[in-house]
């Protein structure tokens, strides 16, 4: 029976270095018996042999690190929650909550036109930058106003428009002007396939809280197994003993990432199937969002290092600010600490004191990460 990569021993540098040697002079007593004085003198192979000990440690090394390199990537995917990648897609699959692929946008159009013409469906309209959107039915005009839905044809947040955003017919259409306004909710609900680290935080979120048939944590479940939101916690008899409720957050979504209406419908009638949801009076709740801005006096103050300071505090706030619940000053104090090239750094803003809290008033106002400047 074969046995596992991960009870394999790693060869030490030394023994690889022996082997590397050996090898080394093999094949130099085997050029000696075979090559031509032309090829390889007497001097040649004494200056090869004195080389012999640098070049096996090189490769020595180069292997020894090799090694260690594989053991420990391999190590990593028989964690679910340290997995990446196709490895972290198969534990995914091996919980029933596949990673999510990315969405394509949607959203009210309306331009103007005479009576009694019609926009056919399939009709293509083309933002200033080249994006385009297909008519998903037949818009006819009335009153000289031309309105429908469109979809776009790339799939993702790059489909996502503003309100009022003037789109243009790709053909001509007879008794139909060429330009349309996208309406007030904007094109919107477009979400690029999902990062490992959002998949990893639904899966932590599903190895924590086996499905219990209706419990607080299988809403949130439910919630996020939707397109865009990426966040979301159960609560428990919101408005009394017979009701559910679930706060989602759509962090892709412009700032602060509140979910929009129609995710928020979205999630409503997912979790109201009878597949899944208990008859239970069903609360989707938008939460009210705390802005924390940072100010930042940073050494060195690079490019590079603002970048870093600015993940680590999003990655923070993505990890651990939860509806009705503050967080600890010390724990952004110690995430931009931590960022790659950062020596030392003042936090101008907010003021931080040791062994304070960022506080919320409410079960669900939520913190949120808001402007990063640094002076």
């Amino acid at each position: 029976m074969s046995s596992s990569p991960l009870n394999v021993a790693i060869p030490a540098i030394g023994e690889l270095q022996q082997n590397a040697a050996r090898l080394l002079q093999d094949s130099l007593a085997q050029a000696a018996q075979t090559s031509t004085p032309a090829q390889l003198s007497t001097t040649d192979l004494e200056l090869a042999r004195s080389n012999t000990k640098v070049l096996a440690f090189v490769q020595a090394v180069g292997l020894h690190g090799a090694y260690r390199y594989l053991r420990d990537f391999i190590a990593r995917q028989a964690i679910p929650i340290k997995s990446a990648g196709e490895f972290l897609d198969g534990w995914l699959s091996t919980y029933g909550i596949p990673r999510k692929a990315a969405y394509t946008a949607s959203g009210a159009v309306s331009g103007t036109g005479l009576a009694g013409n019609l926009l056919a469906a399939g009709s293509l309209v083309q933002a200033g930058d080249g994006r385009q959107y297909r008519f998903t039915v037949d818009a006819p005009v009335s009153g000289g106003v031309v309105a429908g839905n469109v979809v776009a044809l790339l799939a993702g947040s790059a489909g996502n428009l503003a309100a009022g955003t003037t789109l243009t017919l790709v053909s001509v259409q007879t008794g139909i002007d060429s330009q349309f306004v996208v309406g007030a909710d904007g094109i919107s609900g477009g979400t690029d396939e999902e990062k490992d680290e959002e998949a990893v935080f639904r899966l932590q979120q599903r190895l924590s809280n086996p499905p219990l048939g209706g419990c607080p944590a299988d809403y949130a479940r439910w919630a996020m197994e939707l397109p865009g939101i990426t966040r979301a916690w159960g609560v428990r008899n919101p408005a009394g003993p017979t009701s559910a409720g679930v706060i989602i957050m759509a962090d892709g979504n412009a700032a602060p990432g509140i979910p929009t209406a129609g995710q928020r419908k979205l999630v409503f009638d997912y979790i109201r199937d009878p597949r899944r949801g208990p008859p239970d009076e069903l609360f989707v709740i938008l939460p009210a969002a705390k802005i924390i801005n940072l100010k930042v006096h940073l050494s060195p103050d690079t490019a590079a290092t603002r970048t870093q300071v600015i993940a680590a505090a999003q990655d923070l706030f993505f990890r651990e600010a939860t509806p009705g619940q503050g967080m600890p000053m010390n724990h952004l104090v110690e995430v931009v600490s931590g960022a790659r090239g950062e020596f030392n750094h003042t936090l101008m803003e907010p003021e931080v004191y040791s062994g304070g809290l960022f506080t919320v008033d409410t079960f669900d106002e939520l913190l949120v990460l808001g402007t990063v400047e640094f002076v």
